[in-house]
């Protein structure tokens, strides 16, 4: 054999080596995973099937599409003093999230909570009490009534769960755009952040998502977008910690959502650019008082643009 042949063929017998070592090195991290994931909620079947599957939408019964309704809830003090985060507490976020799985994309409206709206059978009142009257069936009919948009799943926020969350992964990146600063001893909320670049706590997430002193709804709707960003990419830093997310989220979306369809949804937001989100605002006008009246003229537009108005869309409440 001449010496170059010889040269080749230790090459590639070092070249399958190399090939060798590395699938066993994948194995034994889809292994590993699949191991750890497999101690959690989900159960390797689950994670198989999702890992498996190119389309994160098998998880939800093969749908193109889903509406999400997400209520982020206050947290109030008892007589006692003790913190309480009421299962029917007036809504502190309201956000209606449509995910297209076929064109990777999300889009949604936020809706203020101080806009009023009277669903038959009640008195005119801000949108964000329907929650503490009749829990999230009621919330869901309110923003339903106000949309005319049909939801498929409504999620309701554990603060105390979102911030284990932000925890877990370690924190998130956020550039924080001006001082905030504001105590609520009935919320237990404190919030004490200086402008500029930094990494956020759970505590810190919360706040930052949360400050509306001398604020609007307007510019939470933009702190929340960028708060999800954030924290999908601090999130997909590390796989193996998905199934112990998956877990939590369970429990911070009040079980809005199973925890394969939690995994199913990360898989989907993984590749998701901050183009492929976009979030806007129901369109209001001055009200009564601290009241926001919708502004039905503009709303057609605002939800055609934001890919929610549909075929059957009908528009139920008055001005």
């Amino acid at each position: 054999m001449s010496s170059s042949a010889s040269l080749a063929s230790r090459l590639l017998r070092i070249a399958g080596a190399l090939v060798h070592l590395s699938l066993c090195a994948l194995a034994l991290l889809v292994g590993t995973a699949l191991g750890y994931f497999a101690q959690g909620p989900l159960g390797t079947a689950a994670v198989v099937r999702v890992l498996r599957s190119r389309d994160p939408s098998t998880a939800f019964e093969d749908r193109s599409e889903i509406t999400l309704l997400v209520l982020g809830c206050d947290e109030d003090r008892s007589a006692g003093g003790a913190r309480v985060l009421r299962n029917q507490a007036r809504s502190d976020m309201i956000l209606v999230a449509k995910v297209f799985f076929k064109d990777r994309k999300v889009e949604g409206v936020s809706i203020p909570r101080d806009l009023e709206v009277q669903l038959p059978g009640y008195r005119p009142q801000k949108i964000n009490a329907y929650h503490a009257i009749g829990g999230k069936e009621l919330a869901k009919r309110a923003v339903e009534h106000v949309l005319g948009v049909p939801i498929d799943r409504v999620l309701v926020l554990d603060y105390r769960a979102f911030q284990d969350m932000v925890d877990l992964v370690g924190g998130v990146r956020i550039n924080v755009e001006k001082r905030m600063r504001w105590r609520d001893r009935a919320g237990d909320l404190n919030i004490d952040l200086q402008p500029g670049e930094q990494l956020l706590s759970g505590y810190q997430a919360m706040g930052y998502v949360r400050f509306r002193h001398s604020d609007s709804d307007f510019l939470r709707q933009g702190r929340q977008r960028q708060f999800l960003l954030a924290f999908k990419e601090a999130a997909l830093r590390d796989p193996l910690k998905l199934n112990a997310l998956a877990e939590k989220a369970v429990e911070a979306t009040g079980g809005g959502l199973t925890a394969e369809e939690i995994l199913a949804m990360a898989m989907f937001a993984r590749n998701l650019s901050k183009e492929d989100v976009r979030l806007g605002a129901v369109p209001v006008l001055p009200g009564r008082g601290t009241n926001l009246r919708l502004d039905v003229q503009e709303l057609p537009k605002v939800l055609e643009d934001h890919r929610l108005l549909t075929s059957s869309h009908r528009r139920e409440n008055q001005p």
